[in-house]
């Protein structure tokens, strides 16, 4: 156990409410044996529970819980979105879904002998990302100012131990278009793919986790920034951003400009945020004026004629469940069914098991479930 109740704070709270341990059970649906466990520290309350918990006693997740440091517990890493702040209980559930992942680990396909290559002092440097991503590239076969096909980046997630899982998460505000969890004792990283997303952003998103899994020594908000960083240089590298500055340069009005950033965005499948904010990225590194006309109207209206991913897929936003489990192995290389699907019939497991690492509704997990254990009795 990583965290313990904070027992002092929560019976105070408790009493000040009115509440005792009887009524707690009552609200939350658990029995009075059960609470009186957590309060006795015998039993530490699941996520769902703990959030119930917190809602009924009107208590932050800081003060309901201590944490205590864990040797190798998961790191769990999101895009940040704007100002949206991930919730400490919300990081908490994916630090579950990394305990639960740290039982597929001996059945992956992996060399377990020696360590996926990882970069050995990454910083947010300029020059320094862009090195490395132009490294990046060269090992996995693009030319400068190419398009990086989704097979190339795919591929080359197998090589550094991480594990691409597809999954339907809708468009939820919780940045689960961007779930990453490294287990630091077994070297490994789970990458959710959220489906859900367009496809522009997909390819942004991917390349972000990709600099994720080559910079795992960075956490927090270093890690994101250099995730980011990569992510931009790896699909717009310096040599492209300066011939498109001098290009743009060059034109006599904003409707040219933003025409060409689009061109561009189409070409490499991106969006033309990411083109235009790369380029100007280039003019402050060269000290040169960075563009100032507005690229996001023209964004929005661009961002329109991409699909989400699952419809690119399958046609619709609900596939059976055939087809999405094929789809981990045919789409995205990965081995995370057959995985699953052994660790389930070695040990007879339910499809809860599918739930928790999944995170997803049960009726939505027994449809995978039957899908990899029919027939294998």
């Amino acid at each position: 156990m990583t965290n313990s109740l904070n027992i002092e704070k929560l019976s105070r709270q408790a009493e000040t409410l009115g509440h005792n341990q009887s009524s707690i059970a009552k609200a939350l649906g658990v029995s009075r044996e059960t609470v009186s466990q957590w309060f006795k520290q015998e039993k530490y309350p699941r996520p769902d529970k703990l959030l119930k918990l917190a809602r009924l006693l009107a208590l932050s997740f800081s003060d309901m819980v201590i944490k205590h440091p864990e040797p190798n517990e998961p790191v769990v890493v999101f895009r940040k979105k704007g100002a949206h702040k991930i919730t400490p209980e919300y990081v908490e559930q994916a630090k579950d879904m990394g305990r639960v992942l740290e039982a597929l680990v001996p059945y992956l396909p992996f060399d377990d002998l020696a360590q996926p290559a990882t970069l050995r002092k990454p910083v947010s440097d300029y020059e320094y990302v862009h090195k490395a991503a132009r490294r990046i590239r060269e090992q996995i076969g693009v030319q400068e100012g190419d398009e990086i096909h989704f097979e190339k980046l795919i591929d080359f997630f197998g090589n550094l131990h991480a594990v691409l899982i597809p999954v339907h998460w809708g468009h939820k505000d919780k940045h689960e278009n961007a779930l990453h969890i490294h287990l630091p004792e077994s070297q490994t990283t789970w990458i959710y793919l959220n489906l859900d997303c367009k496809l522009h952003d997909f390819k942004f998103w991917m390349a972000h986790e990709l600099g994720h899994v080559l910079a795992p020594q960075l956490q927090g908000d270093d890690g994101e920034d250099f995730a980011e960083a990569f992510a931009g240089a790896l699909l717009i590298p310096r040599e492209l951003a300066e011939t498109e500055y001098s290009r743009l340069s060059r034109f006599g009005n904003v409707g040219a400009q933003v025409n060409r950033v689009k061109d561009i965005a189409e070409r490499l499948v991106i969006s033309p945020v990411t083109v235009f904010i790369e380029i100007n990225k280039f003019a402050a590194y060269s000290k040169q004026p960075v563009l100032e006309f507005d690229i996001h109207g023209a964004a929005a209206n661009f961002n329109k004629s991409f699909k989400p991913v699952s419809e690119a897929l399958f046609g619709t936003k609900e596939p059976l469940a055939s087809r999405y489990v094929a789809c981990a192995r045919e789409a995205f290389n990965s081995p995370f069914f057959e995985v699953l699907k052994t660790y389930l019939k070695t040990h007879r497991t339910q499809a809860s098991f599918v739930q928790s690492t999944l995170n997803i509704p049960f009726i939505d997990a027994q449809n995978v479930y039957e899908e990899l254990c029919s027939g294998a009795k």
